[in-house]
């Protein structure tokens, strides 16, 4: 029993710390690539922008720079940069008419969609190095992880 506990730990310990470490490999990797096949010049900030926006939709400035982590003069100048590029628009808030929301053009929308497929690329770029049989353990394993979290989020276990 005691070894099973200290196993546990040791994959809950793995299960937290791999994500961000596989993250932000792809991530690095796919930033560099695109931002080097892009005809476009924009920084790896502005390209986490559009990032977060394709996959949050419709944001306030505010909003993105507390997510990235980015402070409200630079974010400023960052979207204005997207805006003067045609990457994203400044609406109108429907809620508060003094503010601003941030959206996608579909330029960016077609861009982003290019880049999800560059991430699959990258990640089998990455795992390229296992065995055939490391990946069929690695896809059984990922995919039983999958059930058991799907399953206790709606059992409510996590929340």
């Amino acid at each position: 029993m005691e070894v099973r506990n200290e196993i546990l730990e040791r994959v809950a310990a793995d299960l937290t710390s791999i994500p961000p470490l596989v993250f932000r490999a792809v991530r690095k990797r796919i930033t560099r690539m695109t931002l080097a096949e892009m005809e476009i010049e924009i920084t790896p900030n502005h390209f986490e922008i559009v990032r977060l926006l394709s996959e949050e939709g419709t944001m306030h400035p505010s909003e993105i720079g507390q997510r990235l982590q980015i402070a409200k003069a630079q974010m400023t100048k960052l979207v204005d940069r997207l805006v003067e590029l045609g990457i994203v628009e400044r609406n109108i808030d429907s809620a508060d008419r003094r503010t601003h929301n941030i959206t996608l053009t579909e330029q960016a929308r077609v861009m982003m969609e290019k880049h999800k497929q560059k991430i699959v690329t990258a990640v089998r770029e990455i795992m390229a190095s296992l065995s055939d049989d490391e990946i069929d353990n690695l896809s059984i394993s990922l995919r039983k992880l999958k059930d058991l979290f799907l399953n206790s989020a709606a059992d409510d276990t996590f929340r």
